[in-house]
């Protein structure tokens, strides 16, 4: 993959042509404030759901995951079923119920169900530090895609591709978001599934035809290669309970995420289109898993070397010497899809907290008509700073991704969760937990990752691959607590806020005793401070690994 890769450039033209093409088509359909931030709130739930699917499928699986493989091998498997289990919860804690809300973002929603215009102001400060720190992950990923395809420096395919998303989110809105999103998950799934099946087929597998399970067989010679593979005990326990903390809540919180619950018709098509997106992120997980299990073989197997900068490179690294060119740039045109989408639906979700809920906020009065006009500008200036940011991207991938879903976890799911299901939740509480979530998750984040700090009085709790993990395992629970205790202690929300909580859950009627007794608080208490407590015992059982 040296010089430039034509097939690749001529695949990837026509995949950003037609994202565009979209998003100009999508301005035709965008007459007013809601139609942009929201769709009009009339897709469809095969659409959404598609649209959901290329919001989760982003660089992190095309790149990051496959990178963790060959770095952490067995280990990715718990990212793969937290990742997958991560929409079940969605589904069964959130959707339909964010939707019956009828709020444009999350950032609306903290402000309406905690009654508090502070909470809405603090919720946007923390939405863009979340969404910055997702976008540079996926931008660099386009940087790396454009690396392939014209042998240049990173940066010119950051500024190029961040700049392309910008312009059709700016032009086109939800609608033009939306159609594009769909439209590159078809790209994705198709640029995932065959060369999988080639480059299984290659290496010997009976069972090529079914990426998913078809490297099943292959197990005895991976032993023989790499005997440690299948070895799960590299890291601590609680390493695997942060990481389920980290997707399960985390999914909730991304506000771009839960954006596309508000696009829908009503409750049952959010349901559903998240039934949809959970089916097949799971095909996909589990494919894009046996598309890392090859690559760990064949470098394995064929004496290989590939650099540790270049682990994010996996994927193309092993398509182009299994499968050959063609499929290669169908590769390339799949992974670039899935990182324009997400950058599309985070430059959304950022446009739309600062023009809805912060300006909104602070200026109550403003036509529908000013907050149009302001929204294609704010698009472009937020494009333009995060691109920027972005010429300085992350070694992996995956870390800011992960460290972006441990944040938001913390800061935003565990507030909406309980917002949704006790209605004891109150302002105090949830403010008070997002300030101690955000700070708990974020705060290590920039020690660790921009101060370089090494902790040698708690490196022992953080070794092994991605090690850092660990801090979600204390930064949920400690919001769980925070938040309910400060509830308990706080005036309860006032009587119509409640009602919304009865709303929410699609009954007609409200009573008090709903969604208001002790039994979940006190459990949730329980299990998050043995959680706590897990993450500082049996340290002395496991092997510590740099």
């Amino acid at each position: 993959m040296s010089g430039i890769f034509i097939e690749g450039i001529i695949v990837s033209v026509l995949v950003l042509a037609i994202s565009v093409f979209f998003g100009f088509w999508g301005r035709k359909m965008t007459r007013n404030v809601s139609d942009y931030f929201v769709a009009g709130r009339s897709i469809g739930a095969v659409n959404n759901g598609l649209a959901m699917v290329s919001l989760s499928l982003s660089l992190t699986t095309f790149l990051g995951l496959t990178a963790l493989i060959f770095h952490g091998f067995y280990l990715a498997i718990a990212l793969y079923a937290a990742f997958t289990a991560s929409f079940i919860g969605m589904l069964v804690l959130a959707a339909p119920y964010l939707r019956r809300h009828k709020s444009f973002t999350t950032m609306a929603f903290i402000g309406e169900r905690f009654y508090s215009k502070n909470l809405r102001i603090l919720a946007v400060v923390i939405m863009l530090i979340v969404s910055i720190l997702y976008l540079i992950a996926n931008i660099k990923g386009i940087g790396i895609i454009f690396q392939v395809l014209l042998g240049l420096p990173q940066v010119y395919g950051i500024l190029i591709g961040g700049l392309v998303v910008t312009l059709y989110v700016m032009v086109g809105g939800m609608y033009g978001v939306t159609y594009s999103q769909s439209f590159q998950s078809v790209v994705m799934l198709f640029a995932i599934f065959v060369p999988v099946m080639i480059i299984l087929r290659a290496l010997g597998a009976a069972g090529w035809w079914f990426p998913p399970l078809g490297y099943g067989e292959m197990v005895p010679a991976m032993l023989a290669v790499t005997p440690h593979f299948f070895f799960p005990f590299i890291v601590h326990p609680v390493w695997y309970i942060a990481v389920f903390l980290g997707t399960f809540f985390g999914i909730i919180g991304l506000p771009h995420f839960v954006m596309r619950f508000f696009t829908v018709r009503d409750a049952r098509e959010a349901r559903w289109s998240a039934v949809f997106c959970t089916f097949l992120v799971g095909f996909v997980n589990t494919s894009v898993y046996a598309l890392g299990f090859a690559g760990v073989y064949y470098v394995a197997s064929q004496g290989v070397q590939v650099a540790v900068a270049d682990y994010d490179k996996l994927v193309f690294i092993l398509t182009d010497a299994i499968a050959g060119n063609a499929w290669l740039a169908i590769t390339v045109g799949g992974a670039l899809a899935a990182g324009i989408s997400t950058v599309a639906g985070l430059l959304m979700i950022m446009g739309t907290g600062i023009v809805h809920d912060l300006y909104g906020s602070l200026r109550p009065n403003t036509s529908p008509e000013k907050l149009l006009k302001m929204a294609t500008k704010v698009m472009l200036v937020v494009g333009v700073v995060v691109t920027l940011l972005s010429l300085r991207p992350p070694e992996f991938i995956l870390v800011t991704i992960m460290w972006a879903f441990g944040i938001a976890g913390a800061a935003f799911g565990v507030p909406m969760v309980l917002g949704i299901w006790w209605k004891r939740t109150t302002k105090e509480g949830a403010g008070a937990g997002m300030i101690v979530g955000f700070l708990t998750s974020f705060i290590p984040y920039v020690l660790i990752e921009i101060v370089g700090w090494e902790a040698t009085m708690i490196s022992r709790f953080l070794y092994g691959p991605l090690g850092w993990v660990k801090v979600i395992a204390f930064s949920i629970p400690i919001t769980f607590i925070v938040t309910i205790v400060v509830s308990w202690f706080t005036k309860e929300p006032p009587a119509e806020v409640k009602a919304t909580v009865d709303m929410m859950h699609g009954w007609g009627d409200y009573r008090e005793e709903r969604y208001n007794g002790k039994a979940l608080p006190i459990t949730i208490l329980i299990l998050s401070i043995l959680c706590i407590l897990s993450i500082f015992t049996l340290y002395d059982i496991f092997s510590v690994i740099g």
